[in-house]
């Protein structure tokens, strides 16, 4: 649907330098998101070969680091998208 952000309360008309900008930190974002998913299926396929062996704190434990760095890159990428499309709503 062209334009469909018109019809969506407190979007602005972006130029197409503006568009191919958070196009391309989308594209980044998803790259980021791929090696988030690379760390977390080695740390999988350490658990279940047991090698190198860690133990199930440091399993625990940097599944938790992978949980925190996925919620914060999230957030950053939603804060460098804005800054692009300059939303005037909350």
């Amino acid at each position: 649907m062209d334009n469909q952000h018109q019809k969506i309360q407190g979007y602005r008309e972006l130029s197409q330098q503006e568009i191919d900008l958070m196009n391309r930190i989308k594209d980044h974002a998803e790259k980021t998101a791929n090696l988030l998913k690379e760390v977390y299926t080695l740390r999988r396929q350490e658990q279940d070969a047991n090698l190198p062996p860690l133990t199930p704190k440091q399993f625990k434990e940097s599944v938790r680091c992978l949980s925190v760095a996925k919620t914060k890159l999230q957030t950053g990428q939603m804060w460098f998208v804005r800054a692009v499309a300059l939303p005037d709503s909350f």
